[in-house]
């Protein structure tokens, strides 16, 4: 199958009765879990420290 041929895929999200969410295409269904701890660092504030040290990475390379 080629990138082309499942743009025409699309599957759905639903949450089940005991409030797990799902994403099912087909007769694939996934669990949607989150990864992080619910105290500590969110997601956003990772994001953001990659991107510092990334930049700070580059500069450095620069100089």
């Amino acid at each position: 199958m080629s990138p082309d041929d499942i743009s025409g895929l699309q599957g759905h999200t639903y949450t089940a009765p005991n409030g797990q969410q799902y994403f099912q295409m087909g007769k694939n269904r996934i669990k949607i879990t989150e990864h992080f701890p619910s105290v500590g660092k969110t997601f956003a504030d990772l994001i953001e420290e990659m991107a510092i040290h990334k930049k700070a990475e580059n500069i450095d390379k620069t100089t």
